[in-house]
């Protein structure tokens, strides 16, 4: 008796663990909200090497074609 009632639960488990929710889960895509162009001052420019300027704009030129919203 055990077992038929045993085998009936735990058929009920697997069908029920079959059973989708909705549909697929989607992502959001949250890295525009903490990363932002970087800002130099005509100091900051004099005192950087050429690589950390070229670094920067590289960041800078990524933000845009990824982040910036775009105007009508």
């Amino acid at each position: 008796m055990y077992s038929r009632l045993l085998t009936a639960c735990l058929m009920t488990m697997l069908i029920a663990s079959c059973v989708t929710r909705g549909g697929v889960p989607v992502a959001v895509d949250t890295a525009c909200d903490w990363v932002k162009p970087i800002y130099l001052t005509d100091h900051d420019i004099d005192v950087m090497d050429r690589q950390t300027k070229k670094d920067i704009l590289a960041h800078n030129k990524a933000w845009q074609a990824n982040c910036q919203k775009v105007s009508p």
